[in-house]
């Protein structure tokens, strides 16, 4: 049996609409979701039985670790390919069902090698970094005895690899610029940046109104220098993990400003009501039992830290008594003023004996 042929201008028509699916991408979709389109192509398109999607977890040894992420098998062929399951291959491919996926790992290619009785697969090697979460192969499964696959075909699936491993590092490099590597929220500078964004906005819109908090950990530099610096990393983690769950959705953002200090801009919101937004968040914090771990990051058991956070809020309008007025003053000196007012009653906070929020207004 042959495998059913496709049609090379309407495969290179999807290529072209492949392209532009993945530029116009939005740069915080998961890097999953940019292989739907490329997935649908191998499956549909090129007439591939299935298209399946792996994920390389880990080499051990003489064995390659690969995770089934998606699969496209409408006919349920490969009962062995289901989303989640994790393959453990040997490297030298005795496994001839994988022969493929192997070859292409380590030849950093595509392969297509066809196995008497077996049929053959496309498999392509999409590169991505290691310290980003690693490479992906991805490609067609055809059971038929004889391979009749298309050298366009081949070729198409390479040039999908490309498109998608240029994608990949193109969304990355932007996460590195906007993201904080450890806390994932947004690095000082974009917090920076979406808070001047709000700001503009009051200059044609006068009826706004807008609020910030800033944060500080209570205490933070003790946990450092008792616990040490891993121990450190993981209470800013959660603490960026519990303020970023608690943003609302479409409204809200959260920015790690600089060392244990985090950065909210609460829209449309007006004061006492983001005072109790942000007191439903200090209060997450003071009762979640972050996790001990020793000085090599192994979790101790039923050992944890109790940790607190003080805030101050600052109310944004466009020149009431109660907020800031972002008439008159340049661009730099309103940030400069809005970031002030909260770290001011941010340190009122601190000094009434921390673990509270003060809003700037009540500041006397």
């Amino acid at each position: 049996m042959k495998k059913h042929e496709s049609d090379a201008k309407i495969v290179l028509n999807r290529l072209g609409k492949l392209s532009s699916f993945l530029k116009d991408l939005d740069s915080e979709a998961g890097n999953d979701e940019c292989f739907n389109y490329p997935l649908e192509i191998i499956q549909k398109t090129m007439m591939f039985d299935i298209s399946v999607l792996y994920k390389v977890s880990n080499i051990i040894d003489n064995r390659l670790i690969l995770e089934v992420v998606k699969v496209l098998d409408p006919k349920n062929s490969r009962l062995d390919l289901r989303e989640g399951r994790k393959l453990r291959l040997f490297m030298d491919a005795r496994d001839k069902r994988y022969v493929n996926e192997v070859n292409a790992f380590i030849n950093k290619n595509v392969s297509c090698i066809n196995v008497p009785g077996m049929g053959c697969d496309v498999m392509g090697y999409v590169y991505f970094p290691r310290d980003c979460g690693g490479a992906y192969l991805f490609g067609g499964d055809f059971f038929g005895k004889e391979s009749s696959v298309k050298d366009f075909e081949v070729s198409t699936v390479e040039i999908m690899c490309n498109f998608l491993s240029t994608i990949l590092l193109k969304t990355q490099f932007k996460q590195q610029a906007e993201y904080d590597s450890l806390t994932g929220l947004y690095n000082s500078r974009k917090i920076k940046e979406e808070l001047g964004r709000v700001l503009k906005r009051f200059e044609r819109k006068p009826s706004l109104s807008a609020s910030i908090a800033m944060g500080d950990i209570d205490f933070f530099k003790k946990i450092n220098d008792t616990y040490g610096h891993i121990q450190g990393d993981l209470v800013l983690k959660e603490v960026g993990s519990i303020l970023s769950m608690s943003m609302r959705e479409y409204f809200d953002m959260a920015g790690r400003y600089g060392g244990e200090e985090f950065l909210l801009i609460l829209d449309e919101i007006e004061g006492e009501r983001a005072v109790q937004l942000v007191e439903r968040i200090r209060e997450k914090i003071e009762t979640t039992r972050f996790a001990r771990v020793d000085k090599f990051g192994k979790i101790i058991e039923n050992q944890f830290l109790n940790i607190t956070i003080s805030f101050g809020v600052a109310h944004l309008d466009n020149g009431s008594e109660k907020g800031l007025s972002v008439r008159g003053s340049s661009d730099i000196e309103i940030l400069t003023d809005c970031i002030g007012r909260a770290d001011n009653a941010l340190y009122t906070s601190k000094q009434k004996g921390r673990n509270q929020t003060t809003l700037f207004k009540e500041i006397k």
